[in-house]
C-alpha cells in the first residue's frame, strides 16, 4: 500500500504542477482566454474514455501492467506539452494525458484487492491523501518552476519536463517495487464480455451512486476550471500565488483523508460522510463569488476542501462495496468514468455560463448542482410503496 501511495503521489504531483500554469501557457500559444476552460475539458474527456477501459482491462490482465502502460503514456503526454506550440498540439497532449489518467480506476481496484471491508476506508483515505499531497506539492512546485512572469515560456516548459520525470520515477517504482495484487485465478476470463456503463446503471444503488458522482464531480470541475481565471481577474494573482492557493486546498485534503477519514467512517458511516461531503462542496463553492480578499477565498476553499476530501474516498468505498470481487476493477472503472463524465460536463458548462454572464456565476451553479447530488446518495434500494392488501384479498 505504501508503494502504491508513492506511485499515485508522484504521478499526481506531476498532474498538479501543470494546473496553475496551464491557463497562462495556453494563452501564450494562441488559445483565447474564453477557450482555456474548453481545453481543460479535453483532459477529462480522455479520462472518461480511458477509465472504464483500464479498469476492465485490469480485471483481465492484472493491475500492474495497466499502471506501467499508463505511467509511460502520461510521461509522454507531459513531454509533448513542453513542445506544444499550437492549440492542436496542446489539445492532443491533454487528451493523451486524460486517457492515461484513467489508470486511477486500476489504482483503486488494487487497493480493494489488498484490503477487507474493515480496512478499506482507511486504505482508500490513504490513497485519497496521495491526491491531496499531490495538490499540495504539485501546484506549489509548478508555480515555483514557472516563476512570476506569465510570459516566460521557458518556465512553462520546465514544469512540463518536471511532470514527465515524475511519471517516469513512478513507472520505475511500479516496475521494481509493486507486486501484482490480482492473482490469475481471480481475474475475469478473457472470453467474458466487458460490462458496459448501462449494466451498472441498471442496478438501482449503483445507478444513483454513479449519477451522484457525475453531478458532484461536475460541480467540482466547475470550480477547478474557473478558479484560476476568477482569482486572476478578481484578486490579480499570478501562477506562483495560485500554486500556493491550490496547495492550501491540498493541505486540507491531506489532513482529512490521511488522518481522520478512517475514524469518521467508523463513527458516522461512509454514506453520511459522502452526503456531508457533497453538501460542504456546495457551501464552499457558494462562498467563493463573495471573495474580495485572499483571506475570504481561503475560508471558502477550506470548506470546499473538507467536502471534497470527505466525498471522494467515501464514494469510492460505497461503490466498491456494491461490487463483487471479480468485477471491482470494472465497477470502479465505471465510477471513474462517471467522475470523468462530470469533469467533461463541468468545464464545458463553466465555459458557457462564464461567457454568458461572469466568472462568478459558475461557482453558484456548481453549488446548487452539488447540493442536488447529495440527494441521490444511498446504499440500499429504495423501498417500494406497500401494496394495498384489498387489491389482492378483497374487502
Amino acid at each position: 500500500m505504501f508503494t502504491l501511495f508513492l506511485v499515485v503521489f508522484l504521478d499526481l504531483i506531476g498532474f498538479g504542477m501543470i494546473i496553475p500554469v496551464f491557463p497562462f501557457y495556453a494563452e501564450q500559444v494562441g488559445v483565447a482566454p474564453a477557450s482555456v476552460i474548453f481545453f481543460l475539458g479535453l483532459y477529462s474527456l480522455g479520462q472518461l474514455v480511458g477509465a472504464p477501459i483500464w479498469g476492465s482491462l485490469s480485471d483481465r490482465i492484472g493491475r500492474r501492467p495497466v499502471l506501467l502502460i499508463t505511467l509511460l503514456a502520461n510521461a509522454g503526454a507531459s513531454a509533448m506539452l513542453a513542445f506544444s506550440t499550437t492549440g492542436t498540439m496542446l489539445a492532443i497532449s491533454r487528451i493523451v494525458a486524460g486517457l492515461a489518467a484513467g489508470n486511477i480506476s486500476a489504482a483503486y481496484a488494487y487497493t480493494t484487492d489488498i484490503t477487507t471491508d474493515a480496512t478499506r476506508p482507511k486504505a482508500l483515505g490513504l490513497l485519497g491523501s496521495a491526491f491531496g499531497m499531490g495538490f499540495i506539492l504539485g501546484p506549489a512546485l509548478g508555480g515555483l518552476l514557472a516563476g512570476t512572469d506569465p510570459d516566460d515560456g521557458s518556465g512553462f516548459a520546465r514544469v512540463a519536463y518536471g511532470a514527465a520525470v515524475l511519471s517516469l520515477v513512478a513507472f520505475v517504482l511500479t516496475l521494481f517495487r509493486l507486486p501484482e495484487s490480482l492473482p490469475p485465478e481471480k481475474r475475469r476470463a478473457s472470453t467474458t464480455r466487458r460490462a458496459g456503463m448501462g449494466t451498472y446503471f441498471a442496478r438501482p444503488v449503483l445507478r444513483d451512486l454513479l449519477l451522484s458522482t457525475v453531478i458532484v464531480v461536475a460541480a467540482v470541475a466547475l470550480f477547478q476550471s474557473t478558479l484560476a481565471l476568477f482569482t486572476a481577474d478578481r484578486l490579480g494573482v499570478g501562477p506562483r500565488t495560485l500554486g500556493w492557493i491550490y496547495g492550501f486546498v491540498g493541505v486540507v485534503s491531506v489532513v482529512i483523508q490521511g488522518g481522520v477519514i478512517g475514524p469518521l467512517t467508523r463513527r458516522f458511516g461512509a454514506q453520511s460522510l459522502t452526503r456531508s461531503g457533497a453538501i460542504l462542496v456546495g457551501v464552499g463553492m457558494g462562498c467563493i463569488p463573495f471573495s474580495h480578499s485572499i483571506g475570504w477565498l481561503l475560508f471558502a476553499l477550506g470548506i470546499f476542501g473538507v467536502g471534497s476530501a470527505l466525498f471522494n474516498p467515501s464514494m469510492s468505498g460505497l461503490v466498491a462495496t456494491a461490487a463483487e470481487p471479480h468485477e471491482r476493477g470494472s465497477v470502479l472503472g465505471a465510477y471513474q468514468g462517471a467522475a470523468s463524465m462530470g469533469r467533461v460536463i463541468g468545464p464545458f458548462a463553466a465555459s458557457g455560463v462564464a461567457s454568458a454572464s461572469s466568472l462568478s456565476i459558475p461557482f453558484l451553479v456548481g453549488a446548487v448542482v452539488s447540493l442536488g447530488g447529495a440527494l441521490l446518495i444511498h446504499t440500499r434500494p429504495k423501498a417500494k410503496p406497500p401494496t394495498d392488501s384489498r387489491s389482492v384479498t378483497g374487502p
